[in-house]
């Protein structure tokens, strides 16, 4: 089974802050809104947001569960390859040589759409 280090881990959290923004528009959530789904506070939504707070590992999976049953969240982590495949191999319970199931129906011109503005916003 993977096994994700402790480094690993921590990278995973700081890449996921400096999506969170642009996941929770997505989602049409408030910081309020995505800590009550979560079971975190608005303030500590609002702490990772701005770097007052460090995500946890507890936060990354409780944010991922809320991302993984929404439609919008997974094509945005598909199109941006977020987390990448270990963690998913990780949650699956997968050993390293076997892929992970990417069970999700991504619509092809939502990843044209956020590759787009992943490339404007890196010309600008």
């Amino acid at each position: 089974m993977v096994e994700l280090t402790s480094a690993e881990k921590r990278a995973m959290c700081e890449e996921l802050t400096k999506h969170l923004p642009k996941i929770r528009k997505l989602l049409s959530l408030t910081q309020a809104d995505l800590g009550n789904l979560t079971g975190l506070s608005r303030v500590t939504i609002s702490q990772i947001e701005s770097g007052k707070v460090r995500m946890t590992w507890l936060h990354l999976n409780a944010i991922m569960f809320i991302c993984a049953v929404n439609q919008r969240s997974k094509e945005y982590f598909y199109a941006n390859n977020l987390l990448g495949p270990r963690y998913l191999q990780f949650v699956q319970g997968k050993d390293e040589n076997i892929p992970p199931d990417y069970n999700v129906t991504v619509r092809t011109e939502m990843i044209d759409m956020y590759q787009k503005m992943q490339k404007e916003k890196a010309d600008n």
